[in-house]
């Protein structure tokens, strides 16, 4: 999960807003099919491409406008808030997925705010860690939110599993033959090249936080290995 810095809602939203406030129909299910594009366009640009949950590439036509309050528990004019509003895999009406938006639902209840690990948190990022298969665990074994997490939005699914470690290996792979895997100078360029990416907000790689996390991992690997042949 990256975290999203929320930018200022669109012109279009707010005076929509402004205009039906008073009125019976400023619920999402009076949102126009227009503005909806214009809400979905500003919430991929400033999600730098990824969906909100998983991390998969998306674009305009290719998500829909996610709820992270559900709206079966928003309340007044909660579910046209932008704050409350991120762009999702997949596309509106499509078969249903066996994770993120889809298995999220109308999770969290009010009750259950404290064990969603929204990505709009600060530090979001970090309650997760990722292996070079792909799989996903919590940082620290004792964040239950973190687990929750992971389990309501089925983040350790096999086919997002399958994924990252598909983008994991391509990330960790040394260009040159005969060499396994990038050296450390190469992977600190790489992982600075992916930070200053994700600090722009857009376009990002697919799974750009995962990649970070491993290439991390990865540079600490090699200097441990390193560190024993030293010793030998």
């Amino acid at each position: 999960m990256r975290q999203i810095k929320k930018q200022a809602p669109p012109a279009a939203l707010t005076e929509w807003i402004a205009a039906n406030q008073n009125g019976p129909n400023c619920g999402y299910g009076s949102v126009s099919s227009e503005l909806r594009k214009i809400i979905r366009e500003s919430l991929v640009a400033e999600q730098g491409c990824l969906c909100a949950y998983s991390g998969r590439k998306i674009d305009v036509d290719s998500c829909h406008i996610e709820h992270l309050k559900p709206q079966a528990h928003c309340q007044g004019n909660e579910d046209v808030t932008y704050r409350n509003l991120v762009a999702a895999v997949p596309t509106p009406n499509a078969p249903k997925l066996p994770y993120g938006a889809h298995l999220k639902d109308n999770w969290p209840s009010d009750d259950e705010q404290a064990l969603f690990v929204s990505p709009l948190q600060d530090g979001c990022a970090a309650r997760f860690s990722y292996n070079f298969r792909g799989e996903i665990r919590p940082a620290n074994p004792a964040d239950e939110g973190a687990k929750e997490t992971i389990k309501r939005l089925g983040l350790d699914h096999s086919i997002l599993v399958a994924f990252r470690r598909e983008a994991i290996n391509r990330t960790l792979q040394a260009p040159k033959k005969g060499t396994a895997s990038l050296d450390p100078k190469a992977a600190r360029r790489r992982m600075k090249d992916l930070q200053k990416k994700d600090a722009g907000a857009a376009p990002l790689e697919p799974f750009s936080f995962a990649l970070i996390n491993a290439l991390e991992n990865h540079i600490e690997r090699v200097q441990k290995l390193s560190a024993k042949k030293k010793k030998a």
